[in-house]
């Protein structure tokens, strides 16, 4: 199964940011649908461990990380800040 995964804190305002341009958008929602992708959001405004740990093991020093979980192959991390182009094209490939 594809997985999308959105690690976040309240004062991001790159994760805010992108939240508004890209991620709450219908067409976000749809290109979930359309690949069978499950949304999994974490949130670190107060320092989590385990997102803590999440964030090292994909070498990110803060938010926002998003990871894409194929359903084969390797994860792959996403820029910091998100394009629709460019969340369509990772999706579109975990799919596959």
């Amino acid at each position: 199964q594809v997985v999308f995964v959105n690690m976040t804190a309240d004062w991001c305002v790159t994760c805010k940011a992108n939240e508004r341009n890209v991620l709450s958008g219908d067409a976000f929602h749809d290109l979930l649908a359309r690949t069978g992708a499950t949304y999994l959001r974490g949130d670190w405004t107060n320092t989590d461990p385990q997102i803590s740990a999440f964030l090292e093991q994909h070498n990110a020093v803060g938010v926002p990380l998003y990871v894409v979980y194929p359903r084969q192959g390797e994860p792959v991390v996403l820029p910091a800040v998100l394009s629709q182009a460019t969340v369509e094209q990772a999706l579109a490939e975990a799919a596959r």
